[in-house]
């Protein structure tokens, strides 16, 4: 009785990546593991061949190019607008990570986190916190393969923040 119990909990843990599935706007599905904020929606995309240019960095937005060899993963949360109609009623938070194109699994922490261009974004109406941040502390986890791409990704913000711990896979 107890091997069949010790059988059943090793089965159960072993099981598959268990979250809520939705599909992105590229028609791709995603499975958002962590628990999005309340009152928003959270939606992640990858599209092959694209990365970013942060040599403008102190520019408003970062640029995304053409690159054969890399592959970038988008995460964005947004707020729900409230009932009528409000000034500045907005409110965003979204991630940048440009990772290798072949496929690999890796971890990185803290310092290790420069090795990929990883850029925090939140855009709202508060004054200070608003704009671009790379990313220099956390732990990000990556299993990525041509059919799809596992992000766990724990960080601190360098402003306040709703999305510091996320964990998704888009295919």
């Amino acid at each position: 009785m107890i091997a069949l119990l010790a059988f059943s909990a090793v089965a159960i843990s072993c099981s598959t990546t268990k979250g809520v599935e939705s599909t992105n706007w590229l028609g791709k599905k995603v499975t958002m593991v962590s628990v999005a904020p309340e009152n928003g929606k959270v939606t992640a995309t990858r599209e092959s061949e694209k990365a970013l240019n942060l040599n403008g960095f102190e520019q408003l937005y970062p640029q995304t190019i053409y690159n054969p060899e890399t592959v970038l993963v988008q995460y964005s949360f947004d707020r729900n607008k409230a009932e009528g109609n409000y000034a500045d009623d907005f409110y965003k938070e979204e991630l940048f990570l440009e990772i290798p194109a072949k496929a690999f699994k890796k971890e990185y922490k803290d310092a290790a986190l420069q090795d990929v261009k990883l850029v925090y974004g939140k855009h709202c109406y508060c004054k200070g916190e608003a704009g671009y941040y790379k990313i220099t502390q956390g732990t990000l986890k990556v299993d990525h393969s041509d059919k799809q791409t596992k992000i766990k990704l724990s960080f601190k913000a360098p402003k306040t923040s709703l999305i510091e711990n996320v964990e998704f896979v888009v295919e």
